[in-house]
């Protein structure tokens, strides 16, 4: 894997500066509930059970179309009594201030939080095909040894990538892909070509 390091310039940035103000809220008080792991269970399971199987209905509570007393009518309907009353409130806050769209960054910066607080580290594992058990532990246990701390993995499936793998930890990405392999490959021989063209021109001008 490349060692190579990059801030993830695809992430946006304010969507991020609001992801983790609004986990910092929701942390609060889901603590002061005494309920931070279940909180963040529930959020992880919205995201990954509900949303991404069900788009429509993330479009309709974050759409500008749908009034507000709307999207608040369809939180309590769809969510009243399936999650704590600490996220309902959460979901709804963010939806009076048009920010549920930010959720899933919510959902990055609440996982960061709660496991620095227990001494883990999530990360964030992007490959071009599924991974095998056994291959999720080694890489877990890897990292681990690197970082120092009981790694947390949440392995992605991108085919765009053709090979190899993107580890982002925090806001830091490192890119060990095919396609940024090739990418930087097509790089150098552009360089290399047009410092040969240079060259070339230098000296059929000097004659």
């Amino acid at each position: 894997m490349a060692d190579t390091a990059q801030t993830a310039g695809k992430f946006d940035a304010g969507r991020q500066h609001l992801g983790t103000v609004y986990a910092k809220a929701l942390l609060g008080a889901a603590q002061q509930a005494g309920q931070a792991d279940r909180v963040l269970e529930e959020l992880e399971s919205l995201e990954s059970d509900v949303f991404k199987k069900m788009p429509a209905l993330r479009l309709t509570l974050t759409s500008p179309r749908v009034a507000e007393d709307e999207k608040l009518a369809l939180l309590d309907r769809a969510f009243a009594g399936k999650m704590s009353g600490v996220l309902l409130n959460f979901l709804k806050v963010t939806a009076r201030h048009d920010r549920l769209n930010c959720l899933p960054d919510v959902l990055r910066s609440l996982r960061q939080l709660v496991n620095d607080a227990a001494g883990k580290v999530s990360v964030t594992v992007r490959s071009a095909y599924p991974l095998s058990n056994p291959l999720r532990n080694r890489i877990a246990t890897r990292l681990g040894e690197v970082l120092k701390k009981q790694v947390t993995l949440d392995v992605e499936v991108d085919p765009d990538l053709l090979g190899g793998l993107v580890v982002r930890i925090g806001d830091t990405v490192y890119d060990g892909s095919v396609a940024a392999s090739l990418q930087r490959m097509k790089t150098v021989a552009l360089e290399q070509t047009s410092q040969a063209i240079r060259e070339s021109l230098t000296r059929f001008t000097a004659t």
